[in-house]
């Protein structure tokens, strides 16, 4: 395996555990809400904040070409709009749980089905590829 193929392998398998590791902290975050745990709450956030930057340093790292996908769920802004819609339904326990579960799942599918396409980075392939030369 070359070295290039090796890399682009362990970044995708970096980012869908980084990706994977957030939707469990977003849970972690849910159950410290339910709960009112506010001390709880706040240490999940502070995880949260080190998953969004490294993150965006190693998509800063990657994202190199000239193509560019904004992920909405790696968005500042989307991270406050959930935390937020979940607050606003605690009075309403059955549709704060539905969508507590609808993020989630929409979370889940987005780690599971992540794929990152790094040939437009590579640029072409030299003619002689290949031909041991």
């Amino acid at each position: 395996m070359d070295i290039d193929r090796l890399r682009e392998t362990e970044s995708q398998s970096l980012l869908s555990n980084i990706v994977a590791l957030r939707h469990r902290l977003f849970a972690m975050m849910d159950a410290a809400e339910e709960v009112m745990d506010t001390a709880a709450a706040q240490r999940v956030a502070g995880q949260l904040h080190r998953n969004f930057e490294l993150t965006g340093k190693l998509l800063g790292d990657l994202n190199t070409g000239t193509t560019i996908t904004n992920n909405v769920l790696v968005s500042p802004v989307y991270i406050e709009m959930r935390t937020e819609l979940v607050k606003a339904l605690r009075g309403f326990p059955d549709a704060r749980q539905a969508v507590a579960l609808v993020l989630q799942g929409l979370e889940t599918r987005f780690a599971e089905g992540m794929v990152i396409d790094h040939s437009y980075a590579s640029g072409p392939v030299p003619s002689n590829a290949g031909d041991g030369s």
